[in-house]
């Protein structure tokens, strides 16, 4: 690892304000240097760090910044590190803290008082010592017992009720049909089988129109996890969790959710309602799951797919996801407290139109983990139709995205690119928050 590495730090720390950057215009990292760049993202009050040379774009000029430790940065340079996987990434600097906070934010976020998801301690709202906060569970044993576990499978048109003496297990494609439910007690844990034969991995589909209650707690979180024994788990052992809304999208009023073979009404998404409600996700983990079925065609760990704003989603942990942790196809929703820990694919995938926000957000990447399209902590995409509305135009706060590279001491994936990259006509906002370790920091494309 190189001894200094190289740091973006918002221009507003200078009294000014970075509207646009790309990281060395003469060289786009895919594709044709002629190609229009369509694509805008916005970095605010924030710090980004690359493994070589960091630029500052405005008003078509660049510089290089300046270099500094690794040490002030975090307050603890081994986390993340082997023995060290779930220690948590805390500003500890006192020029950082001196960073001017961006307060003009959508009315869904609170004013933080601090940049990265923790600030200089980890706030309580963290419950970094609870149950719920198992990152890396690659150690936990949920005692599965396939002669008593009950099945779920196909269409389920009743309002169902998990609890939490019981164990579950998704077979096939699992669909809850508009007007019911699925409510899930805190404490149950629910598995996901593989994909075997004709039948397709365990996905639990939350239709348009159906809902979900599952709210878990700090010290009995819910948990969606893979049927595999303990050190035989990996990614991509089952499907994931799609919720289907009818919130704007860009695609259509009635497009079927990629990743999913479905019929009828199953498996769309897509409306004219923003303030459409799903339900609720509240204190879950989901594990191992995700998985490519072909090229640009894959579940994710969380899918969401026009979700409103009505529908409540705050402290989810999703690890080893097997493709993106979270996807968002057009949608009003408003999340908070997200964590995604050793994905393969993106961390944060936002396109068709997603409008919302995400405030508090930790990412920890794998230095060996990433997938052949292209992994990056944010990619942000609209339409390649530059009419197609609404744009994506989303708002994160908060976050703390440790890419590859602050893990590996000169190891790493090469399929790892971006900490952020915008394009194909959408906005993304990132503001008060701190990305690091990415071979290319952020690109407009």
């Amino acid at each position: 690892m190189h001894k200094y590495i190289y740091l973006l730090i918002s221009l507003l720390i200078f009294g000014c304000q970075v509207e646009s950057f790309h990281v060395d215009p003469s060289k786009p990292q895919f594709g044709d240097t002629t190609v229009d760049i369509t694509g805008f993202a916005k970095l605010i009050s924030s710090i980004m760090v690359e493994n070589d040379l960091t630029y500052m774009q405005m008003d078509d000029t660049t510089e290089n910044v300046s270099d500094l430790l690794v040490e002030d940065v975090f307050s603890n340079t081994s986390f993340g590190k082997e023995g060290h996987r779930e220690e948590l990434a805390v500003l500890t600097s006192d020029t950082f803290l001196g960073i001017q906070i961006d307060n003009n934010l959508p009315t869904s976020m609170e004013i933080p008082s601090h940049i990265g998801a923790f600030g200089k301690s980890v706030d309580k709202e963290w419950y970094s010592d609870s149950e719920w906060f198992l990152i890396d569970p690659i150690q936990k044993d949920y005692k599965y017992n396939s002669s008593q576990v009950i099945k779920l499978s196909g269409n389920i048109a009743e309002n169902l009720h998990l609890t939490s003496n019981n164990q579950y297990l998704l077979v096939g494609q699992v669909f809850i049909q508009e007007g019911y439910s699925i409510t899930i007690d805190p404490g149950t844990v629910i598995f996901g089988a593989g994909r075997t034969g004709n039948t397709e991995p365990g996905v639990l589909i939350i239709n348009r129109g159906a809902k979900i209650f599952a709210e878990g707690t700090p010290e009995n979180p819910i948990v969606f996890t893979s049927s595999a024994s303990v050190g035989a788990r990996d990614r991509g052992d089952w499907g994931g969790i799609v919720l289907l809304g009818k919130s704007p999208n860009n695609k259509g009023e009635n497009v079927t959710i990629e990743g999913i073979d479905a019929t009828g009404n199953n498996g769309q998404y897509g409306g004219n309602d923003p303030d459409d409600d799903s339900g609720i996700l509240r204190f879950v983990r989901i594990e191992y799951s995700g998985i490519a079925l072909s090229p640009g065609n894959e579940i994710n760990t969380l899918t969401l797919g026009s979700i409103g704003s009505k529908t409540k989603i705050d402290h989810i942990i999703t690890s080893y996801a097997g493709d993106d942790a979270y996807e968002w196809f057009g949608g009003t929703v408003n999340l908070h407290h997200l964590v995604a820990f050793n994905t393969l694919d993106d961390d944060f995938d936002t396109d068709a139109g997603f409008s919302g926000s995400v405030q508090y957000a930790y990412v920890l990447r794998d230095e060996l983990a990433a997938d052949i399209s292209g992994s990056k902590c944010f990619e942000s995409t609209s339409s390649k139709n530059s009419s197609a509305v609404p744009e994506t135009a989303c708002v994160f706060s908060n976050v703390t995205a440790v890419g590859p590279l602050y893990l590996s001491e000169g190891l790493y994936d090469p399929q790892f690119q971006n900490g952020l990259k915008a394009s194909n006509y959408s906005h993304l906002t990132v503001t008060n928050s701190i990305i690091v370790g990415a071979p290319i920091g952020a690109q407009n494309y």
